[in-house]
């Protein structure tokens, strides 16, 4: 008696023997009839489309699969009655691939929030007819209680800058922070929560500087030795022959300079003067040198005229 195989009836292995998640009506054979697409590769498959989008559950379709040694990738589409819309891809790489692995597929265009599971069974089957292979919505039509309703209301935001700019879709945790003159409240109406945006006067808005409360403990300027300054608050400072006054604008100051006291000579002059210094004082040290010398040879004279006596 031949022996009976041992199956597990598990859910996926279960898939790997039939259509799905392909649909049971699904023929799974390529546009040029050439192709079966086999079971094993899909074993499950989960599509959450956007409600608000008035889609057909019946009209998603595999469009697409492409086998490669290196690697697979399948696509799904949306049949829009004259042609198929690419809701989103997969790619498979067959180095690191396992049985019943999950990949995710993000969505494009119209469906960019849509973000799909699909569970890649047994690939050794498809990799034995490489090439690239086309569906229609008959071949590769999906099962209708894969394609399940997101009921999320906003999938994202975009920054519009200019109306030749669609912006980058920013997804996930959103802070919306009020700039200069900006207000946004958050109400209740209807039990539900209502951001209101206001572009008001300004006051209470802006944040305060730190430097506006010290600048307010200073005291200010009000008058310069009595005199008190015009209507525009201004004092002028007004020089004479010897004290000029000038504006130093880039460094915000005034300079007073008193032209009368500035040296009449210059570095040259000054050079002379120096070496001048420098003879003299030599001079004066010789001077000294051959007085201290003389006032030896008199102290040796008194002494030999003392030992001699006097004359007669």
């Amino acid at each position: 008696m031949p022996a009976v195989p041992i199956v597990n009836v598990g859910w996926l292995n279960q898939n790997a023997l039939r259509a799905y998640p392909l649909s049971e009506s699904a023929t799974r054979r390529d546009t040029t009839d050439s192709y079966t697409l086999p079971d094993d590769l899909l074993v499950d498959m989960v599509l959450p489309v956007n409600a608000s989008l008035n889609y057909n559950p019946a009209s998603f379709y595999v469009s697409h699969v492409d086998v490669f040694g290196s690697g697979i990738t399948v696509e799904i589409s949306y049949w829009t009655g004259s042609a198929g819309a690419v809701v989103g891809s997969i790619a498979v790489d067959t180095a690191t691939v396992t049985e019943n692995k999950t990949y995710y597929l993000q969505g494009e265009d119209d469906f960019e929030g849509v973000l799909g599971k699909l569970v890649v069974g047994d690939v050794s089957t498809i990799l034995q007819r490489p090439g690239s292979y086309a569906f229609d919505l008959a071949g590769g039509r999906i099962e209708s209680s894969v394609v399940v309703p997101d009921l999320r209301g906003v999938s994202g935001f975009r920054v519009i800058e200019d109306e030749n700019d669609d912006g980058m879709l920013y997804q996930g945790d959103i802070a919306f922070e009020p700039g200069s003159n900006f207000r946004i409240t958050v109400a209740d109406y209807l039990g539900k929560k209502v951001l209101t945006f206001s572009a008001i006067d300004g006051e209470g808005t802006i944040a305060d500087c730190v430097c506006e409360e010290e600048l307010a403990e200073l005291e200010p300027i009000r008058t310069i030795n009595g005199v008190l300054p015009d209507d525009l608050g201004n004092i002028s400072l007004l020089g004479d022959d010897c004290l000029e006054v000038t504006p130093q604008a880039g460094d915000n100051a005034v300079q007073l300079t008193d032209k009368c006291s500035k040296p009449c000579c210059g570095c040259p002059e000054l050079d002379v003067l120096v070496d001048d210094q420098k003879r003299v004082r030599d001079q004066v040290q010789t001077l000294e040198n051959l007085t201290r010398k003389l006032e030896s040879n008199l102290d040796v004279m008194q002494t030999l005229m003392s030992m001699i006596g006097p004359c007669g």
